[in-house]
């Protein structure tokens, strides 16, 4: 054999085994691809998952460094491995309680912004409602309010004190009263929702008749403007409260009936998470509201135009800030955590 022949079978071997090479790493990549691009696109939060992750990626970068050293499948896989490495630590780091206010408990409401609006809606006619009977019939609101407070509230009026039931006893005593009161409440309209959401909305319409007529009694005294003022101090927070439980118990009763693109138990199983963080979310707005009707909403018991400058400027604080609030977290940062986390990343999440 010539030194050229043996050059042609050692170019054609190499040409042979180059081909050879190149249809593994094609299969290679084609095995394993779906699984990179869902390590790369889809953020995982299961410790769990991720360390799985992160020895697969570490198994295809051995193999890969071992049989195609110089191909950019290479350096992809070694990335991939990098990103996840690092995000274990970063997991580990994370503060629960802050990531729950963050992320976990705004994504929900972002991903369930309809049935919020529902509950919104549901609050505010039902409010509506009661505010307008109120001056159709002359006995509604004591049927509504009972006709102990209603005397109560008017014998208040007459001492120039309209909002003295929120001075009526000590600070702590009341703060203890109104929170136990407004927890067992939101319990009852949340629970209640597994009965199909009818529940919720029975409990959300007579809360909201009760607030409706509860206004109509002061502005029927010329008082509505300082009552919108001095009650919705706390009442900014602790409505919102029985808004997101009426929401939370619409998502537990209707899950099951409307599972869109999951199945009816993936359905049931995201509706009792979510509605369950919901509820759990709102504990500390009611303990929040709680905490300013008993401690800061009696200082206007005597309405604006009896109160000190300096506590009047105190109450607008706590009033705007607790409007500016609601209406940033639940309605407009909420909505932009969703825009980061699209559905069908956040319902692999929840239901997974």
């Amino acid at each position: 054999m010539t030194t050229f022949e043996s050059c042609q079978i050692s170019v054609t071997y190499s040409i042979t085994l180059n081909h050879r090479n190149q249809m593994r790493e094609a299969s290679f990549i084609d095995k394993n691809k779906h699984r990179w691009h869902d390590i790369e696109h889809f953020e995982k939060e299961n410790p769990d998952e991720i360390s799985s992750d992160f020895i697969d990626l570490v198994n295809d970068l051995s193999y890969a460094q071992t049989h195609y050293p110089h191909s950019r499948i290479t350096n992809y896989i070694n990335f991939l491995a990098a990103r996840v490495y690092k995000s274990i630590f970063v997991q580990q780091d994370k503060n629960p309680i802050l990531e729950y206010w963050k992320k976990d408990f705004p994504l929900v409401i972002g991903h369930n912004q309809k049935v919020l609006w529902v509950a919104v809606s549901f609050f505010f006619t039902f409010s509506i409602l009661g505010y307008v009977c109120s001056f159709l019939d002359t006995n509604f609101i004591e049927s509504v309010l009972g006709s102990g407070y209603v005397q109560m509230t008017e014998a208040n009026i007459k001492k120039g004190i309209p909002f003295g039931v929120y001075a009526s006893e000590s600070a702590l005593s009341m703060f203890l009263k109104i929170f136990a009161n407004n927890l067992f409440v939101g319990l009852i309209l949340y629970m209640s929702g597994i009965l199909l959401g009818i529940g919720s909305f029975y409990h959300t319409f007579k809360n909201g008749l009760m607030f409706g007529t509860f206004m109509a009694m002061f502005f029927k005294h010329s008082l509505g403007i300082q009552a919108i003022g001095v009650i919705m101090l706390h009442g900014t927070l602790e409505l919102m409260g029985l808004i997101l439980e009426c929401m939370a118990g619409l998502i537990l009763g209707l899950s099951f009936l409307f599972p869109n693109t999951l199945t009816r138990r993936e359905a049931l199983k995201k509706g009792m998470l979510e509605s369950a963080k919901i509820y759990i979310g709102t504990i500390p707005f009611t303990i929040l509201a709680a905490f300013i009707e008993s401690y800061v909403t009696h200082l206007g018991k005597a309405g604006f135009s009896q109160a000190n400058p300096l506590i009047m400027i105190l109450l607008a604080i706590v009033f705007i800030s607790s409007w500016v609030f609601v209406i940033w977290y639940f309605f407009i940062y909420s909505k932009k955590v969703a825009k980061a986390f699209p559905l069908e990343v956040y319902l692999k999440e929840i239901v997974a």
